[in-house]
């Protein structure tokens, strides 16, 4: 059973946390770095998606995720792409105790 969809963005008191040992660094990101993920050819190919997204675009992977970076090169005659995603919203399913059909009716019966 999936969990609720979960905003990761961080909070106020969050940021300013992680400023504190850089306080000439005022910018911090909205979301964890450690959320955010790149594709390349290889995997958009796995994924059967093209590389023609845009920085904005949210994708939907049982998260939403929002495009920050797009890079499509040739180099040695040879097409590369990378896609950045920041994940910020995230819904997780517990695969160590799977429902039965019964516990899922009885769930949304309540």
């Amino acid at each position: 059973m999936w969990t609720k969809m979960c905003d990761m963005e961080l909070s106020d008191e969050d940021k300013f946390d992680l400023a504190m040992p850089f306080a000439g660094i005022m910018t911090q990101p909205d979301y964890p770095s450690g959320l955010k993920i790149c594709l390349t050819e290889r995997e958009l190919e796995k994924l059967k998606l093209k590389p023609d997204c845009e920085v904005g675009d949210i994708l939907d992977m049982r998260c939403f995720g929002v495009v920050t970076s797009v890079r499509l090169e040739k180099a040695n005659g040879k097409d590369t792409a990378r896609v950045e995603i920041q994940i910020e919203r995230i819904a997780v399913e517990d695969e160590n105790h799977e429902q039965t059909p019964d516990e899922e009716e009885d769930e949304d019966d309540a």
